[in-house]
């Protein structure tokens, strides 16, 4: 049993009322009800309000962790009795505590490194090393939130790289949140990629999160694999596995033959597909 789910879903209604709020401001700016303007301070304010309950949620979804609430595959270190003493284990794993107040994002530099610390295999957290457009979106967004939050030379410099490699306006991030991917805006876009994501770390097995997430990437040899059963991208070679492990060079390649004139032989490290 875990709680994971039930919490996913009270955080897309929330997204899904932020959406709302977005398409109710955009058709009253385009029927000249509302300024324009009006309507990117709508924007702005949803994506500002959408990071602040995905931070909420995956505070949650941490604690319940480290109450052992999130079903079989989620272990933790130091098993809490209770949210209370869930909130003191996390603030003695961070560098110099921070108490009861706990911040979450960025994800990869304030989230990933607790898990790695109170959860094995930094589990369901660690899913996101396996998916890496899904973190990018995360690194991404807090960028456009904090554009929009302060006004700090270093948040213009970061937003303004961002816009520029996507080739967005970045007067402010309404433009770029307004601007089109596809069929969709960036932030009808950003909504459902964070319920995608929360559905992701909330779901009980680390196999069934791949149906949330985005494609999952490439394994090098060094990489620390869940389980699974996993293809050799050199060849057709297969290895299975039953535990968090490397998985090393595929061990049927053969091996690149030295140079007949200098006598070196190329360095080939294998990549891994996870097909199961």
């Amino acid at each position: 049993m875990s709680d994971g789910p039930a919490l996913a879903s009270k955080l897309i209604s929330s997204l899904d009322s932020l959406r709302s709020s977005v398409d109710d401001a955009d058709q009253a700016a385009l029927s000249s009800v509302l300024l324009p303007s009006t309507r990117d301070d709508v924007v702005e304010l949803a994506l500002v309000r959408a990071m602040g309950i995905f931070e909420e949620f995956v505070g949650d979804l941490f604690l319940l962790g480290l109450q052992e609430r999130l079903g079989p595959e989620v272990t933790s270190r130091y098993p809490a009795s209770s949210k209370d003493e869930a909130g003191l284990l996390v603030g003695g794993a961070d560098t110099g505590g921070e108490s009861w107040y706990l911040s979450w994002m960025p994800f990869q530099a304030k989230t990933l490194p607790r898990a790695k610390k109170l959860f094995e295999h930094g589990q369901p957290f660690a899913r996101l090393s396996y998916h890496e457009a899904d973190a990018a979106t995360l690194r991404e967004l807090v960028i456009v939130r904090n554009r929009v939050a302060h006004d700090s030379p270093s948040a213009r410099t970061k937003f303004k790289e961002l816009a520029a490699s996507k080739g967005y306006p970045s007067a402010r991030a309404a433009d770029y949140l307004t601007s089109t991917r596809g069929s969709e805006t960036e932030i009808v876009l950003a909504l459902a990629r964070l319920g995608a994501i929360a559905e992701g770390l909330a779901e009980p097995t680390e196999v069934g999160s791949r149906t949330h997430l985005s494609p999952e990437g490439l394994f090098s040899p060094d990489s620390i694999a869940p389980p699974g059963l996993y293809t050799c991208q050199r060849g057709s070679h297969e290895v299975a596995t039953t535990a968090y492990s490397p998985l090393g060079n595929c061990a049927e390649c053969p091996r690149p033959t030295g140079c007949p004139h200098c006598g070196k032989a190329e360095k080939v490290a294998t990549l891994w597909y996870r097909q199961t």
